[in-house]
């Protein structure tokens, strides 16, 4: 509620608003979860592939040739997570890791062909667009959501601290 609201309301406290407010923030997040968890079904249905392995190809085609570290902070997980992930689209025959000739400890990451054509006719990873709508943002309010976001977090004292590093997955 914001403050104009809360002034057009004398007769209620501040107090009384705190619940009002924390519902209508449960409510939005619950909006984002839904919405990321549809799309990431449609686009397993669509694909075949899961919604970050979908968007790890879309990364790979972007910029060919990163390696494991690089494509792990594009999406923000874990290096591990990653690995398996690209184990997974290895298997599938939709990316190659390649070696350079002269550093063979460098592992370089490629969309293969079938992977080109996979990502032709592809829909959008729902990260992508929890990406894109956050990029949309204007750097203020995306620094407040942001700030909010971390007290958030530590106010719910979560014993998984790592798992902002695991991406966001639909089982089905």
């Amino acid at each position: 509620m914001s403050a104009v609201s809360a002034q057009s309301q004398p007769d209620r406290t501040p107090m009384e608003t705190e619940p009002d407010l924390s519902r209508s923030v449960i409510r939005q997040l619950r909006v984002i979860i839904r919405a990321l968890q549809g799309h990431s079904r449609a686009v397993e249905r669509a694909c075949g592939i899961s919604a970050s392995q979908l968007w790890a190809l879309w990364e790979l085609q972007r910029t060919p040739g990163l390696n494991v570290s690089d494509l792990s902070r594009r999406l923000s997980v874990h290096a591990s997570t990653t690995s398996n992930l690209l184990d997974k689209l290895e298997y599938s025959g939709l990316v190659e890791r390649r070696r350079p000739e002269k550093d063979q400890r460098i592992v370089r990451l490629y969309v293969t062909a079938k992977g080109e054509e996979l990502l032709a006719n592809a829909p959008a990873a729902p990260q992508g667009e929890l990406n894109r709508a956050l990029q949309a943002l204007p750097p203020e309010r995306l620094a407040e959501l942001d700030g909010g976001l971390t007290l958030l977090v530590e106010a719910m004292n979560t014993t998984e601290p790592r798992a902002g590093l695991q991406p966001f997955e639909v089982k089905t």
